[in-house]
């Protein structure tokens, strides 16, 4: 099915915004963006309204639509909530994934071995920006295939507004020496075990291994930002 205009919108604008295109609490600019984009308004304005919705840009009444100022404080916060709920939703999804999902899921897995093996080939074992920018990617894949094998719409609609917001915290702070051949590697085991248990339908085993991995993200990430703090607070 060939996608309409406002969907291509849609999806251009989500990746420029979670890919730190824009400052914190910049305002995206209809006008602007629609002479950028070389498209109408009504696209457009359709386009930012869904991201809205989905919290990766925040509609203030009468001043226009802005991208998130987010803190150190503002992501462990989310990162507490994620372990809470992307924990249920594996859960879930031991019970209902289905094969195609769980081969789609040994596809991302292999990717990501591919890019670890290329950050051991890296100066210093640390990723690239190009390298960093195609991890997250496959990140947020792996993370929704997940949440979609659960089948359930709250929380899907509650770990996609969040995970946009830690996924727009790392870009802004394009941090790509966060991601060394260590947490890559680290990453990708934790990957494997959890769609070997994900093959065993064992939920509370899938629950545990998810969250304990988004435990290890956030204190891989609280421990970085010690080391080298965020220019913008």
């Amino acid at each position: 099915m060939q996608e309409t205009l406002a969907e291509k919108t849609y999806q251009r604008l989500r990746r420029r915004v979670l890919r730190g295109e824009f400052r914190p609490g910049e305002q995206l600019v209809n006008r602007v963006l629609a002479e950028e984009m070389g498209i109408s308004m009504a696209p457009l304005r359709e386009a930012i309204h869904r991201l809205a919705t989905e919290g990766i840009v925040r509609h203030v009444p009468g001043a226009g639509a802005f991208v998130p100022k987010l803190t150190r404080r503002d992501l462990e916060e989310l990162y507490i909530l994620r372990e809470s709920v992307e924990s249920c939703a594996a859960a879930e999804a031991a019970r209902y994934i289905s094969e195609s999902q769980l081969e789609e899921l040994d596809a991302i897995c292999r990717d990501s071995v591919a890019i670890a093996e290329q950050i051991g080939r890296e100066e210093g074992q640390v990723a690239s920006a190009e390298l960093f920018d195609r991890w997250l990617d496959l990140e947020e894949q792996f993370h929704a295939t997940l949440v979609d094998a659960a089948h359930n719409r709250t929380l899907k609609k509650v770990i996609v507004e969040h995970r946009a917001l830690v996924r727009i915290f790392e870009a802004l702070h394009r941090r790509p020496a966060i991601l060394t051949r260590a947490v890559a590697e680290e990453t990708c085991q934790g990957h494997a075990a959890l769609v070997a248990a994900l093959r065993q339908r064992d939920a509370e085993l899938v629950r545990q291994l998810m969250s304990n991995h988004i435990r290890r993200g956030r204190q891989t990430m609280a421990e970085f930002f010690r080391r080298h703090p965020p220019d913008q607070e």
